[in-house]
């Protein structure tokens, strides 16, 4: 379960429903009265909240909002440390183990008159600090947490800005642990580019896997030359090396990676090519519409806040269908430094 934690962005946001707007929109003498009296009561319950530093919780979808009881013209060390206490003993209610800060909280780290801020900010925020009913550590929803089930569309992005398809490319797989999710994901892979390449220390396993995707009619290679596997590669995507492993391989200088993995893996000298850490979705109307109701879209990456949406624990083919029906689609990426403009990929895809 997904908690978005936010600032508050207006007093209605505090209020457990839509009671004022019913009353407001009936237009009658009645409702006209019964809309001035909730009025200052509601406005009220807001002040009471923000004395109290009172989170307000509302669910959406799979995920809940917990809303602090103050902006950014209002915020204090004392309060945002409170509200943080209580964050901390409220979560296992909701048994939330997936943590996304708003980016005006993420700001509050960076500003340097704010320091005390940040320091609260910081020690109320470490994962270790939340501990749900089953005693693991709560985490924190990373940006490039969907990017594992965009891996497909993130490549035929960027070949056809190139102008290219991707059942002429070959595609490496940098991998180490076997899960069904890659499996799945690798198996739908191979339906849209010419050959799978898997690199992976854990042969045994992979080639068994491989044996039984060619009885389906897909052909799959696994090796882990460390000279040779990834000299040519043009397209690889590395789910779960981190920078000390594959820095152990012979890299072609200008092939594209995908990192699953945040961390900077690729700064080998001579190295052209570019690092794919991030991804900007667009999606249908209908979807941005329920965020833009609850105040978060200008608050979250589209990205983060579909992971509220996107049922996990589904298979990938129905994950993959839900995305088609939501109208997923890619319009930018981030690397190491920033947005990749145009005119990098078609540098690498020129030759």
């Amino acid at each position: 379960m997904i908690g978005y934690v936010k600032l508050k962005s207006e007093n209605k946001e505090l209020y457990k429903d839509n009671f004022l707007e019913k009353l407001k929109n009936k237009n009658t003498s009645l409702s006209k009265l019964q809309h001035n009296i909730c009025y200052f009561f509601y406005k009220f319950i807001v002040f009471i909240k923000y004395i109290g530093n009172i989170i307000t919780v509302k669910q959406i979808y799979n995920s809940y909002i917990f809303i602090f009881p103050f902006n950014n013209k209002n915020i204090t060390k004392h309060k945002l440390k409170k509200c943080m206490k209580k964050l901390q003993k409220i979560i296992p209610k909701y048994k939330v183990n997936t943590l996304a800060l708003s980016n005006e909280l993420k700001k509050q780290t960076k500003i340097e008159e704010n320091s005390k801020l940040t320091k609260y900010l910081k020690e109320y925020t470490k994962p270790a600090k939340y501990i749900n009913k089953n005693n693991d550590s709560v985490k924190y929803l990373k940006e490039n947490s969907l990017m594992p089930y965009l891996i497909q569309e993130i490549l035929s992005y960027i070949l056809e800005l190139g102008k290219k398809r991707t059942e002429f490319e070959d595609l490496y797989i940098c991998i180490k642990e076997i899960s069904t999710f890659y499996i799945e994901n690798i198996y739908y892979l191979s339906n849209y580019f010419k050959t799978i390449n898997i690199i992976t220390p854990n042969i045994k396993n992979f080639q068994k896997i491989s044996d039984q995707l060619e009885k389906n009619g897909v052909l799959i290679t696994v090796t882990n030359n460390k000279e040779k596997s990834l000299r040519k590669a043009k397209l690889i995507v590395n789910i779960d090396f981190n920078k000390e492993e594959i820095t152990k391989y012979t890299i072609y200088r200008r092939a594209i990676i995908i990192s699953i993995k945040e961390e900077k893996i690729c700064n080998n000298i001579g190295f052209e090519g570019l690092q794919i850490k991030q991804v900007e979705i667009d999606t249908s109307n209908e979807i941005k519409n329920i965020f833009k109701k609850h105040n978060l879209l200008e608050n979250y990456p589209l990205c983060v806040l579909y992971n509220s949406i996107l049922d996990e624990t589904k298979s990938f083919e129905n994950a993959k269908y839900q995305m088609k029906k939501d109208e997923i689609k890619i319009v930018k990426l981030y690397g190491n430094n920033g947005e990749i403009s145009q005119n990098e990929y078609m540098k690498l895809l020129s030759d």
